[in-house]
């Protein structure tokens, strides 16, 4: 496999993020908006607080957390992705909101001012970088003495998810994607590996904190439009255009059986918040 150079995966994926900057948590399905709400309770910064949200995508964490920290406080916002950033900044500003700044940064090696922030927060993020620990050890460099950085991922997978990777699998771009979150026997394959993490980043006291999300769907095609509106994305962009009429298809007509007593379609995902400290 050919190794992709740091610079051109971080290219892609703020290409990647461009494309789906209009639909991104825009599809009917609510997903960022309630891992958010969890994981901001967990880190429960304070009022008044510096907090710094790595991906901070549209704003699901970004928002909240500066509902949190009050108007005393001050929420910065990262994100590869030029038009990710635009489109937050122009909602920030609608919002009124003036304890709020986002820029475009590479997640890999933030230059901010080291030990400004009380807390960090990354929300599915951290599995797109292509060394998860060194960058949270950049990250613990930007926190005062024991503030908290908290991330979540995804957890155990729905079997279903899994039982599409006969139609996935051929197209998965793994020179892209050096790390698989769903292997288990990776960094993000267990709480214990994600919590490894955090301890060879330098950080202490990891713990683990794990809910059910449900998703529910109107019909297929919501279902294939959430699917493209967010980092899935990729692997749909990554089928020849030759294939994806027969891919999208046996997908449809696998999620169908999705359906649940009340005849909506449902996905469970068990989420993963791993939160840790700066000694």
């Amino acid at each position: 496999m050919v190794e992709v150079p740091d610079e051109i995966r971080a290219a892609r994926l703020a290409e990647l993020f461009d494309l789906v900057v209009d639909s991104y948590d825009n599809v009917g399905v609510p997903f960022f908006g309630p891992i958010a709400e969890r994981l901001i309770a967990e880190v429960d910064p304070r009022a008044g607080a510096r907090v710094l949200d790595i991906g901070c995508g549209r704003g699901a964490v970004l928002f909240r957390l500066a509902e949190a920290v009050g108007p005393g406080g001050e929420v910065v916002g990262i994100d590869v992705s030029p038009k990710m950033v635009a489109a937050t900044a122009h909602e920030a500003r609608a919002r009124g909101l003036t304890n709020v700044s986002v820029q475009v940064m590479d997640a890999t090696a933030p230059t901010l001012p080291r030990g400004a922030f009380d807390a960090i927060t990354a929300s599915f993020m951290i599995f797109f970088l292509p060394d998860p620990a060194a960058a949270l050890t950049a990250w613990r460099s930007l926190l005062v003495p024991h503030g908290t950085v908290g991330v979540s991922t995804f957890g155990a997978w729905d079997p279903r998810w899994e039982q599409m990777e006969d139609l996935f699998g051929p197209y998965r771009d793994r020179a892209f994607f050096r790390i698989d979150p769903r292997d288990p026997n990776g960094p993000f394959g267990s709480d214990g590996a994600v919590e490894g993490l955090m301890r060879t980043a330098g950080l202490v006291h990891p713990r683990t904190v794990a809910f059910d999300l449900d998703l529910f769907f109107d019909d297929t095609e919501q279902w294939y439009a959430w699917t493209r509106s967010h980092g899935q994305r990729q692997l749909w962009d990554s089928i020849p255009a030759g294939d994806l009429d027969r891919v999208r298809d046996a997908a449809l007509a696998r999620v169908d059986g999705w359906r649940d007593e009340q005849g909506r379609i449902t996905s469970r995902h068990r989420i993963r918040l791993t939160l840790a400290q700066r000694p």
